[in-house]
């Protein structure tokens, strides 16, 4: 069985589970302050009892709860988007401008076959992005099993 990195309430690094005083606080934060949402009391982090508060023995926040979930894909893939087709735009309406001018056939369509290939080289980019974004959230869900 693997042990995962589990991360401390106060310092929000993930550490491992030999590194923690409880099931939810690190060695290193021990002697930190540690708030609680229930009661707003503020007590010393090592007297809390496996992440409950000292004072309202209110539970712990289970471990899934605390997971944050971020549902926006990231702003990497709008940009590839818009960028090429901005490109392709640019290039389509140069072509197009070249194909009206004398002599400029070939090298007309050869600009706008460019912008064809840019705009799918941009959008394959932000597709394979977004696919490895979608990856990573699936298998980063707390529901998996360890085996």
């Amino acid at each position: 069985m693997v042990n995962m990195p589990i991360e401390c309430v106060i310092c929000g690094t993930n550490k491992k589970p030999s590194l923690m005083i409880s099931i939810d606080t690190c060695e290193d934060c021990g002697d930190k302050n540690r708030h609680c949402d229930n009661c707003g009391a503020n007590r010393l982090a090592k007297i809390w009892s496996n992440g409950a508060c000292p004072e309202c023995a209110s539970e712990p926040i289970p471990a899934t709860a605390r997971v944050r979930v971020s549902n926006s894909k990231p702003s990497i893939i709008d940009t590839l988007t818009t960028l090429g087709w901005i490109l392709f735009a640019m290039t389509g309406l140069s072509g197009l401008f070249l194909l009206n001018q004398d002599g400029g056939g070939i090298l007309g369509v050869s600009i706008v076959i460019a912008g064809v290939f840019q705009l799918s080289i941009f959008l394959g980019f932000s597709a394979i992005i977004d696919q490895l974004y979608k990856i990573n959230v699936n298998t980063s869900k707390p529901d998996k099993s360890d085996s």
